[in-house]
């Protein structure tokens, strides 16, 4: 009987975790505290870009974090996670007035052709992953709060909030094991789906603790 339920919790263990609710691609639901990956803004970059910078600012409302998003070529405004952000896209240095630099992560290695910039929010409570999945471009995200674990191929990492990540290519999970709020940035060919689920590479468990 015992090694019966040693058996069991090994399975229960290594099962393949369910989809993460809204895949990063469905829209913000109504209960904003909902666990899962949903897309807040998208923003065509157009083409020939070789390298790109995500800034992160933090502003106290929307109408500030707006007025200064018209200054700037590449720029989106969103409220998650009950904070109000505004997103910029470019060089290596932006200027920009009246927010707080949260990040600026780059270089993102940009995709051939015509590019969309996918934002998403994520929030996990303790003990979600995703599956093992890839990206079409390169996948950013920064830690708002909570701990976030990574593991690819080559690297396994586990983040504090208030830090940030690139995921350049390849199949790769992502795990909460004490719980984590995410902000979300996926470059990817403008028209092809930016979440590609599924991968002959298994992970070795490192986020499972």
């Amino acid at each position: 009987m015992l090694m019966s339920l040693l058996l069991l919790a090994a399975f229960e263990t290594h099962a393949a975790p369910p989809p993460v609710p809204g895949l990063c691609t469905a829209p913000v639901p109504a209960d904003r505290d909902t666990p899962g990956c949903y897309q807040t803004n998208i923003v065509e970059l157009g083409e020939d870009f070789d390298t790109l910078y995500w800034h992160i600012f933090e502003f106290q409302n929307e109408a500030a974090a707006a007025a200064e998003a018209k200054k700037h070529h590449l720029a989106a405004v969103t409220t998650v996670h009950g904070r109000t952000w505004l997103y910029v896209l470019g060089v290596e240095k932006e200027a920009v007035e009246g927010g707080v630099r949260r990040a600026a992560i780059g270089p993102l290695d940009v995709p051939e052709g015509n590019v969309t910039a996918h934002f998403s929010e994520a929030i996990f409570p303790p003990g979600m992953r995703t599956r093992v999945h890839s990206h079409p471009g390169p996948e950013a995200f920064y830690v708002v709060e909570g701990e976030q674990c990574m593991e690819t191929p080559t690297e396994k990492q586990k983040l504090a909030a208030g830090t940030s990540y690139i995921v350049r290519a390849g199949p790769h999970l992502q795990a909460a094991p004490r719980g984590r709020r995410n902000l979300v940035l996926i470059l990817a060919p403008s028209g092809q789906p930016f979440v590609i689920p599924g991968s002959d590479w298994k992970s070795t468990g490192f986020c499972d603790d």
